[in-house]
């Protein structure tokens, strides 16, 4: 049986791994208490935020509660989903002892922070100093309001080279550019900076004019899911961050933003606190495209996929993210909403981004989804032409070829690729079923398809080839044992249970081959087999 799985690897630009260390996290007061008619609102609002709808949850939660555990809950749905004030003054109805756990300073901190009060902030995160947040941001505080007391008088030769983007950019509103250009040098030679420490350090060089440094950033160094050339075009936009002189707070909101992206396996934190301090991000600067991005993403795996598209649909189409935003776009809107919506989606993107090679990868792999392969292979041909070959991109087109009756040309690609790679099992099972579907050279189909079991020996699929492959050279007995063995793996597979049931019949066992092709019936979608299948039962019933 043919499986071909065609898989499109979109490189993640912002990483916001689910996690465990620095889990400072959200507890409801475990003290009983009476529910009475709140429980019905608790157990509602508990569990949406278990789904990770926290928007939902702050809904059901009405505003004049008076049970500590809903007050809780409310605080929390409100934290997370950016509603800091409100948050803050639920946090007040709460009381003094809540303060003693870092996240309920959060709201205090953050307004503080959007109101410009920074030594306030600092006394807030004093209160908490092990806070993962507040360790994560006081420290640039501090350098900011030290530029301002100590008025610039900052040892720029006292290995400062050796500063981190985000202070750069906070003396770069207080020094000359220019006298900054060793620290620039240092961080322009890092090869650990992120997409969006690169945009800032490109927008620092944007504003000296320095157009090589600029254009280097862009072009070589930042992720190809941007639209490249439309960046630089439109850098100078009004609505582009990074082209401006940063704040305190954008650069804050930047670092929040670099602390959930910069997480791994080895050093997380919970889903919670990402959202948590993404919407600090956007609070901070609602223009931070990036946390919407990120946000987004976080929505997506947990399964919220409308919250994902509004968090999508809030970034400008005027954005350096237009690209990687209306992918994904692209990604959500193909599983949730219908054909044609995602179709629509899909040619405007296809118009704005004519040759773009993820848009035609995946307006490819639609009109191959939509069975009309002419277009598919026009398709690949085109991305073939401007980004070269590639091992999936030559097995998609082959299989396209194959669908339009070039069998022969299809082949010749299909052996090209084992000739490369040896090993390459998907290769070896398509060719060896087609062979298999064509009586031809049944002995070169054998030995391809036991090379792919050898590799993947409990592969349901490849034994339903081979199980095909004996069943064409009629070696019936070896066929129901493979056959079999692949039904135990894939019991839902009409193909394989309308296979199973022709080598029933080959063998004599009638009643059994019935048995098998109306258990395919089943499962079956295919009007042709369908009909197929129907007729044998007329023949044999």
């Amino acid at each position: 049986m043919i499986k071909i799985i065609v898989t499109f690897f979109i490189m993640s630009l912002f990483g916001c791994n689910i996690s465990s260390k620095n889990k400072e996290t959200f507890k409801i007061n475990q003290k009983k208490e009476k529910f009475n008619s709140n429980s019905a609102v608790y157990l509602s609002a508990n569990y949406f935020i278990s789904k990770g709808d926290v928007y939902t949850a702050s809904e059901i939660l009405n505003k004049n509660l008076k049970n500590r555990k809903l007050l809780q809950l409310k605080f929390f749905s409100n934290l997370a989903s950016g509603n800091f004030i409100l948050a803050n003054k639920i946090n007040k109805l709460l009381g003094k002892r809540y303060n003693k756990n870092s996240i309920y300073l959060i709201p205090s901190f953050i307004l503080n922070i959007k109101e410009g009060k920074y030594k306030d902030s600092l006394k807030i995160a004093n209160k908490n100093k092990k806070s993962f947040i507040f360790e994560s941001l006081t420290p640039l505080i501090k350098f900011w309001l030290n530029q301002t007391t100590l008025n610039q008088t900052f040892n720029l030769n006292n290995s400062s080279n050796k500063l981190p983007i985000q202070k750069l950019l906070i003396l770069e509103n207080f020094y000359d550019p220019l006298l900054l250009n060793d620290i620039a040098e240092h961080n322009y030679k890092l090869k650990t900076l992120n997409n969006n420490d690169l945009l800032f350090l490109a927008g620092y060089y944007f504003r000296l004019n320095d157009k090589k440094r600029f254009n280097t950033i862009i072009k070589k160094r930042l992720s190809d899911q941007f639209d490249k050339d439309y960046i630089i075009k439109n850098f100078s936009s009004p609505d582009n961050v990074f082209n401006k002189l940063p704040t305190l707070k954008t650069i804050l909101s930047s670092k929040l933003y670099n602390d959930v992206a910069s997480q791994n396996d080895q050093d997380q934190m919970t889903i919670s606190y990402q959202k948590i301090m993404l919407e600090m991000s956007l609070y901070l600067n609602p223009d931070m495209d990036i946390s919407k991005y990120s946000l987004a993403e976080i929505y997506n795996l947990e399964g919220t996929k409308e919250i994902s598209l509004k968090k999508l649909e809030s970034i400008s189409q005027n954005s350096f993210l237009s690209l990687a935003n209306n992918l994904k776009k692209l990604s959500i809107t193909k599983n949730l909403k219908s054909s044609n919506q995602y179709e629509e989606l899909l040619f405007k993107n296809f118009q704005k981004w004519p040759n773009n090679k993820f848009i035609l990868y995946r307006l490819a792999n639609h009109y191959k989804s939509e069975k009309n392969y002419l277009k598919a292979l026009n398709v690949y041909k085109k991305i073939i032409k401007n980004y070269g070959e590639s091992n999936n991109l030559l097995f998609l087109y082959a299989t396209c070829l194959d669908k339009v009756g070039q069998w022969e040309k299809a082949k010749n690609i299909f052996l090209g690729l084992l000739e490369k790679d040896s090993n390459d099992t998907y290769t070896l099972n398509y060719i060896s079923y087609k062979l298999a579907l064509k009586d031809e050279d049944l002995d070169l189909a054998k030995t391809l398809i036991k090379r792919a079991l050898s590799l993947d020996p409990n592969n349901g699929f490849f034994l339903d080839t081979l199980g095909w492959v004996e069943y064409k050279k009629k070696n019936y007995e070896s066929s129901v044992f493979f056959l079999e063995k692949s039904v135990s793996l894939l019991p839902k597979s009409s193909e394989i249970l309308d296979h199973l049931g022709d080598c029933y019949l080959m063998l004599g066992r009638k009643k059994e081959a019935i048995f098998e092709w109306r258990k395919a019936l089943k499962y079956e979608t295919n009007s042709e087999v369908i009909i197929s299948i129907k007729e044998k039962l007329k023949k044999y019933e």
